[in-house]
């Protein structure tokens, strides 16, 4: 089969790589679809990234496909189903996996870093991990709702959003998209988003009411902002960049006794006042991934209609064009990548 190596002498080439025969307990999937996250672009510009990895390694952890072999023992998907791949591997004993915080396992494993992943024609991956998806949903759009959907939606539950609250999700990367796009599934009374790129907001993300373009000094932003809080303030903020400015912005606009909480990670520090926060008494969280229940729930959301996840599609990619999705050109959204897009002339 084809498959996109990627190390940090070659880049990405592409390469026949021998298929290898199937353990018990695996699958084999024929990738549909597969998008470009930002760890993965962590990866190739050799920044400090959530896990570690060894090269020459086939990336792609958002990953969507269609069953083609199943190794013994598997009972629960057959050859022919379409699928996606929760793409975290868990220890299931450690301290997390014990109080069923499965997504902090600290053995944790990831396809597409640890083993190899969905830049390929195929790829071989433990059936356990598998989640149906409905054969009329678009597989660009399933393959994202893996982790860019999937990962903000973990933060806004987290984050305890209730009906009629006030949301502000800070940035307008894949994470920051999405959570604007599924604000709708929680019946919020207003919802805005902190930008540096306006322009480059999707023209059918209808769900936000007013966006603020940084101005660069947190002051000023803040001032934007409040005025758009009003005197109730903002009851949640979401922060998907998560650097040491925008969390220093979450913490001084967030209404007294609101939520922020961020899920977007660099790696910087950050320096907080202990008494301002602890005189807000504003509760402040960090969260990490998602479950599989939160994939199951937005495949039903996506497919009863109430969102639609082919809009945060950048563009679609051939396998040789690979690179072409880490060639630094800003976009609003995912790029994804196609290595089987038609099979027996239908689209998956």
């Amino acid at each position: 089969m084809r498959a996109a190596l990627f190390s940090h002498e070659a880049g990405f080439t592409i390469e026949e790589v021998q298929n290898l025969p199937l353990k018990s307990g695996e699958v084999r999937l024929l990738v549909n679809a597969c998008g470009v996250c930002g760890s993965d672009r962590q990866i190739v510009k050799g920044e400090p990234a959530p896990f570690g990895t060894r090269f020459p390694l086939i990336m792609g952890h958002e990953i969507a496909g269609t069953v083609l072999e199943i190794g013994e023992h598997v009972t629960n998907v057959d050859t022919g189903d379409p699928v996606v791949v929760y793409p975290f591997i868990n220890c299931g004993t450690c301290a997390a996996c014990t109080h069923g915080a499965f997504n902090l396992c600290t053995q944790q494993k990831c396809i597409g870093y640890h083993q190899s992943g969905g830049f390929a024609e195929q790829v071989i991956v433990p059936a356990e991990q598998l989640i149906k998806r409905p054969k009329h949903l678009d597989a660009a759009g399933a393959a994202l709702l893996v982790d860019a959907y999937a990962t903000p939606y973990h933060a806004m539950k987290k984050a305890g959003l209730q009906e009629g609250q006030t949301l502000l999700v800070i940035g307008t990367g894949g994470l920051g998209l999405a959570a604007l796009q599924l604000s709708k599934l929680f019946r919020l009374q207003r919802v805005a988003n902190v930008t540096q790129r306006a322009s480059q907001l999707p023209e059918r993300l209808n769900e936000i009411d007013q966006f603020v373009q940084s101005q660069g000094e947190t002051r000023k932003t803040a001032r934007a902002i409040r005025r758009w809080g009003g005197s109730v303030g903002i009851d949640v903020i979401l922060d998907t960049i998560g650097n040491a400015q925008s969390t220093e912005l979450a913490m001084e606009i967030v209404r007294p006794g609101g939520t922020v909480v961020i899920v977007g990670m660099s790696s910087e520090s950050m320096t907080l006042s202990i008494a301002k926060s602890v005189r807000k008494g504003a509760t402040l969280k960090m969260s990490y991934g998602s479950t599989m229940k939160d994939i199951e729930q937005l495949m039903a959301a996506a497919h009863e209609a109430q969102f639609d996840p082919t809009m945060l599609v950048a563009g679609m990619l051939s396998l040789e064009e690979v690179e072409h999705a880490f060639s630094g050109i800003r976009t609003s959204g995912r790029w994804v990548i196609q290595p089987n897009p038609v099979v027996n002339g239908s689209r998956f």
